[in-house]
């Protein structure tokens, strides 16, 4: 049976990505879920169902540099997330194709020696956006990418950094409501006459069926 060893020889990269799952790649019944950390062998990984031990899975994960698909096994089983509602496993890596690998190769030198990192996804969704406190005043806008951590959005007026706002993604399964904080403004000197404005946008409250649709929503549109 692997063992957390297995994910251990190669360097991990807290890393969170979209991916989709199912048994084989031939088999049905897809499900979603998000890495917590990944490597060349291996990822941790967190979906809403518990895995048996040596279960086979092929994985398909959403990447900003496009799709990386691997075979692999679940390795480990741990214990429910920190909400509750999800369960970390292990997956260590059984077979993937020589340019997949060398993709993922890529993707986890693009920040050095860094292991930490917060990858964006570029997605162009139109929102709703509410400042908590103000529920008849709205701005429309549109976001340009998003992450498991927060996005990229882009409005018609400026709002300053610590503004707390209800935002509502307009995605084609449906509309995504979530709640969170701006981090920055784009500076005068960069913004041009008559261009919508860009904001870093920090979730400060994401649940696990609203991470499972946003999850969802990024995969399908790789």
């Amino acid at each position: 049976m692997p063992s957390r060893s297995l994910q251990r020889r190669s360097p991990r990269y807290q890393i969170q990505l979209p991916f989709v799952h199912r048994g084989t790649p031939a088999a049905r019944g897809v499900r979603v879920g998000w890495t917590r950390d990944l490597s060349e062998e291996g990822a941790c990984v967190e979906v809403a169902e518990r895995l048996p031990l040596q279960n086979p899975c092929w994985l398909r994960l959403r990447t900003d540099r496009g799709l990386i698909e691997v075979e692999g096994q679940v390795a480990w089983t741990g214990g429910a997330t920190p909400a509750g509602d999800g369960f970390l496993h292990g997956v260590a890596f059984t077979r993937i194709a020589p340019a997949q690998r060398q993709a993922l190769r890529d993707l986890l030198s693009t920040k050095g020696g860094a292991q930490r990192f917060e990858i964006r996804l570029p997605l162009a969704l139109s929102v709703t956006c509410r400042r908590k406190g103000r529920a008849r005043l709205s701005l429309l806008g549109r976001t340009s990418d998003i992450s498991r951590g927060g996005l990229s959005l882009r409005l018609l007026q400026v709002l300053p950094p610590g503004t707390a706002l209800e935002v509502t993604l307009h995605t084609p399964r449906g509309p995504l409501k979530t709640e969170g904080t701006v981090i920055w403004a784009e500076p005068p000197e960069r913004r041009k006459p008559g261009e919508l404005i860009a904001h870093g946008f920090r979730f400060t409250h994401l649940g696990w069926s609203t991470s499972l649709v946003l999850s969802v929503v990024l995969a399908d549109s790789g």
